[in-house]
């Protein structure tokens, strides 16, 4: 399924940047990352998905397992794929293509370590709605939310 209403800019053009980026559930509450408050990242001081740059040799599947391993030190059994959104990455409006996953985590989350981000942390859907998102990933969750999670099951 493709969050193709989630769609900032029409592109035929596949944008240089991609990414991939996991909803990562731990129970009924959503994991989200609390970026770091860098200069030169996107979305510093904000919380969002785990995930980050694909790269060019990489399939999005292998890069969101790349990603949260690195980020997390967990390995979820499985990633459901969710689709994709297209956008202008907002702090540096670099058009940008970012595959979306789900994943559940569980039966990893005992050895969860964070090693990137300032912190990380597991929300209810009504408590992200106090956290400061990036908008396109506020429109992922909440989409998510209304409209998949039950369908993910």
């Amino acid at each position: 399924m493709v969050y193709s209403r989630l769609k900032i800019k029409k592109s035929e053009k596949i944008p240089e940047l991609q990414t991939s980026h996991a909803i990562l559930m731990l129970g009924d509450k959503y994991v989200l990352q609390l970026r770091d408050n860098k200069s030169t990242i996107n979305a510093p001081g904000q919380w969002t998905f785990f995930g980050g740059i694909k790269k060019p040799e990489e399939t999005p599947l292998k890069a969101i397992k790349r990603e949260i391993f690195e980020e997390l030190s967990i390995r979820p059994k499985k990633f459901k794929s969710l689709g994709s959104i297209k956008y202008n990455e907002d702090r540096f409006g670099i058009p940008t293509k970012t595959y979306l996953f789900y994943a559940e985590t569980g039966d990893v989350w005992e050895n969860c370590r964070l090693k990137e981000g300032q912190a990380v942390e597991a929300f209810t859907f009504e408590q992200t709605k106090d956290l400061k998102i990036p908008v396109d990933f506020r429109r992922v969750l909440d989409t998510f939310h209304n409209d998949f999670k039950e369908k993910t099951k």
